[in-house]
C-alpha cells in the first residue's frame, strides 16, 4: 500500500515539475526569455553583491516597470533591477543609495549590499526595468541554469514525460485487461446457474 502512494505522490510531483516547467518555458518564449509567474519575472542572481540577503545562485522575483512613471518613482532604499551600462545587456540588480536629477536627466546611484563602494556611473531611470518584489529562493538559480543546459532538459522534461506516457499506457492496459477478466467471470458465473424452471 505505502509503495502504491509513493508512486503515486511521484507521478503527482513529475507532473507538477513538467507542468511549471512548461509554462516557464512557454512565457520566457513569450516575454524575450525571461521565465514570468503570476505578473513576475524570474531571474538568477550570479552574484554576490546583495549577500546575505539575496544569495549567489538565487532566483528572484522583480516587478517589471510598466512606464517612465514608475521608472521616476524609486527612492533611496529601494532594490532595482536595470540594465547594465557596458551595453551587453546584462541585468543587475542592486539597491538605490541616492537618486540626482529630475526629468530626462534623472538617474539612481545604486550599490550592492556587500560591496565597499558605490556602483561607479549613476544608472539613468531609462535602464530600469524591474523592482525587486521582496521574494527569493536560495540555490534554485542553479537549478534553473542546469534545467535550461541539454542535460538538464533530458532529465527535467523528456524523462518525466516519458514516465507520464508510459504509466499512462499501462494504467489503460490494466484497465482494459481488468475489463476482460470480470467480462469471462460474468459469463462464467451465468454459465454455472442452474436452470431456472416455472412450477
Amino acid at each position: 500500500m505505502i509503495l502504491k502512494w509513493t508512486r503515486t505522490l511521484m507521478m503527482y510531483v513529475l507532473m507538477a515539475m513538467f507542468l511549471l516547467l512548461l509554462i516557464s518555458a512557454v512565457t520566457s518564449r513569450m516575454n524575450g526569455g525571461t521565465p514570468k509567474i503570476l505578473g513576475k519575472e524570474i531571474l538568477t542572481v550570479l552574484s554576490g553583491s546583495m549577500e546575505p540577503g539575496i544569495k549567489t545562485g538565487a532566483i528572484i522575483a522583480v516587478n517589471p516597470v510598466r512606464d517612465e512613471a514608475q521608472r521616476a518613482d524609486f527612492k533611496p532604499g529601494d532594490v532595482i533591477t536595470y540594465k547594465s551600462l557596458d551595453g551587453s545587456g546584462s541585468l543587475i540588480t542592486h539597491r538605490v543609495v541616492s537618486v540626482s536629477g529630475t526629468g530626462s536627466e534623472l538617474a539612481y546611484i545604486t550599490k550592492g549590499d556587500n560591496n565597499d563602494a558605490e556602483d561607479p556611473s549613476p544608472i539613468p531611470a531609462g535602464n530600469v526595468v524591474a523592482s525587486y518584489a521582496d521574494f527569493t529562493v536560495p540555490v534554485a538559480g542553479y537549478l534553473m541554469n542546469w534545467v535550461k543546459s541539454t542535460a538538464g532538459i533530458i532529465v527535467v522534461i523528456l524523462i518525466p514525460g516519458i514516465y507520464l506516457v508510459v504509466s499512462s499506457i499501462i494504467t489503460i492496459f490494466r484497465a482494459i485487461m481488468r475489463m476482460d477478466d470480470d467480462s469471462a467471470e460474468l459469463q462464467t458465473a451465468a454459465g454455472d446457474s442452474p436452470p431456472v424452471t416455472n412450477g
